[in-house]
């Protein structure tokens, strides 16, 4: 794997400055710095945080469009990384892009040099990229990618959007809920003390002192029970991703997102001139479900001996039937990969559908569950309070 070294060295006029060079190691780039009579004052590797890591990953997709955009404009693939550089200047992709030229400049292709940064470039974009290479449509095949990403990036903010809403509305209604409980209950509870006082609200007032003082037991209780719940949802997590697609709406809506990127990242692959094979073995990754992935892996030996993908993918109950009806047409017709585009925009659309449905049911369950609780501890201690009144008159 590559670096990039950050190195301070002198003009002819003696002025400081710096730049960026990308080598395998230190030696290597003291000598090609050495090479080209650069009289270096100092030379560091760069190191960055997972932070800037992670901001260049969200980058990336925007990044990709840009270099489409330029090689469709006509301008060389050496110059446009270098019109990039200049924009990325000041951000982690500066470094990556420095590297990215030096070695195209230095012979290699761009899915050779995307090859030595696996952190940013997954298999899927190196796998595009060398079959754009090998066909001559390098600025396409970069078009169809950045179209893939917006794609993905598309659903991923559909989700977190959809979820923004009930996360909040759940932790108000924990936050008061725990604030009447430590704070509320206890305050006044001594109107409650040498009188009798239904089951009902002993139970809320023993649960309030619990909360209170027995803290230093239940919370590394807790702590333990969500890690293990953790740890057992890692062994099985086949099991239990298989359980969730039994849940009314929330097991179409994991069978819609699957498909839905399943469907357009191997569509794009195959336009992008991938083999079928090559092009499932990469698409299956993106499903992130075990049972699925399994499906998609028995269908590439069956393929492998001369089956079809419609055929294959008939046979699983968890594909609904319209899919391998589709891909039969696009198999016939000999347009496989613009029939995987139609059935991810088909199933896009789904999510969306299935996204408003689920928050429209979701909703009202966290503010009826949450309101009801708030309502039986408010009503915990109301009781008492209207038999304290009479007591306090005289009744």
């Amino acid at each position: 794997m590559r670096s990039v070294f950050h190195y301070y060295y002198l003009t002819s006029k003696g002025k400081k400055k710096s730049a960026l060079i990308d080598a395998e190691t230190l030696s290597e780039a003291k000598e090609k710095l050495r090479a080209q009579n650069i009289f270096v004052i100092s030379l560091k590797q760069q190191k960055y945080l997972n932070k800037e890591k992670e901001g260049s990953n969200r980058q990336l997709p925007t990044l990709i469009t840009q270099l489409a955009q330029l090689l469709i404009a006509g301008i060389p693939l050496y110059e446009s990384l270098l019109a990039l550089q200049e924009q990325y200047k000041e951000e982690r992709l500066h470094s990556v892009l420095t590297g990215l030229a030096e070695q195209i400049k230095e012979g290699a292709s761009l899915s050779e040099a995307m090859e030595q940064y696996p952190s940013l470039f997954t298999r899927l974009y190196i796998a595009l990229v060398a079959a754009g290479e090998s066909i001559g449509a390098l600025d396409v095949t970069l078009n169809k990618l950045s179209f893939l990403l917006s794609n993905q990036s598309k659903l991923k903010k559909q989700l977190t959007t959809a979820l923004i809403y009930p996360s909040l509305l759940f932790a108000f209604s924990g936050i008061v809920v725990l604030l009447l409980l430590l704070f509320v209950i206890p305050s006044m509870e001594m109107l409650f003390e040498d009188r009798m006082v239904n089951r009902f609200t002993y139970m809320v007032i023993g649960v309030s002192r619990f909360l209170r003082t027995q803290w230093m037991f239940y919370l590394p209780t807790f702590s333990l029970l969500i890690g293990g719940l953790i740890f057992y949802g890692r062994e099985k997590k086949k099991a239990l991703l298989t359980a969730l697609l039994y849940i009314p709406i929330l097991g179409t809506l994991m069978t819609q997102l699957i498909l839905a990127r399943f469907t357009r990242t191997l569509g794009t692959l195959l336009q992008g001139g991938v083999p079928i094979i090559q092009a499932m073995q990469i698409s299956r990754n993106v499903m992130h479900h075990p049972l699925f992935e399994e499906t998609v892996e028995e269908a590439e030996k069956r393929m492998i001996e001369g089956s079809f993908l419609s055929t294959e993918l008939k046979k699983s109950k968890w594909i609904p039937s319209l899919v391998p009806r589709m891909l039969a047409i696009g198999e016939e017709a000999g347009t496989l990969g613009p029939m995987l585009g139609k059935i991810a925009d088909l199933y896009e659309e789904e999510v969306d559908k299935t996204l408003t449905r689920l928050m429209a049911l979701v909703q009202p369950v966290v503010l009826i569950v949450m309101g009801g609780i708030v309502g039986i501890i408010m009503l915990a201690v109301l009781l008492p309070l209207t038999d304290a009144t009479s007591f306090m008159s005289g009744g």
